[in-house]
């Protein structure tokens, strides 16, 4: 009984190794689309009842993209990027981070769930820097002059530019 158990756990780690960054960032996305359309609804409905569905959604958005980037993040120095099989699979993983971030901002239906999320924003600030610091340390543990490395750049920039922006809102 425990053999089997083992080999059923052993086959299931080595499918969640495979998909666990494409299972994240499908994950991430669909949850960004749900809050596009949750987070229009929201301003002409205060329905208790549906306020629920933007406001779990809204917390589970930014918890699925902390925790990818930190799956990035300690899966980044695990790869051997000496074959050029690896070497591609170190440069797409790290082209997630900047995708990750721009989750991290959110869709520009919904800037922030309630007042209290505003006046938190030193809090969120920081919570962000950290976030940006992770993406950054991926980037930089990964790079290597290739053109896939200078497309993640060139996504980290409006990510970034989308962080601060939405922090400089919630400030307001």
């Amino acid at each position: 009984m425990w053999n089997r158990l083992k080999s059923f756990q052993d086959r299931l780690q080595t499918i969640l190794d495979g998909w666990e960054i494409p299972a994240l960032v499908l994950t991430s996305l669909s949850l960004q689309g749900i809050l596009i359309v949750l987070g229009y609804r929201r301003k002409f409905s205060t329905s208790e009842k549906l306020s629920f569905f933007p406001w779990i959604t809204y917390l589970l958005a930014s918890w699925v993209a902390t925790v990818s980037l930190g799956i990035i993040s300690n899966t980044i120095p695990n790869l051997d990027a000496n074959d050029k099989v690896e070497r591609a699979e170190l440069d797409i993983t790290a082209f997630w981070a900047p995708f990750f971030l721009l989750h991290l901002a959110g869709p520009d239906t919904i800037t922030a769930y309630s007042l209290e999320d505003n006046s938190l924003w030193r809090r969120q600030a920081l919570t962000l820097v950290s976030q940006v610091g992770v993406a950054v340390f991926i980037i930089i543990r990964a790079w290597e002059n290739s053109l896939l490395n200078i497309l993640t750049i060139v996504m980290f920039i409006p990510g970034l530019i989308k962080i601060v922006l939405r922090k400089i809102k919630g400030r307001k």
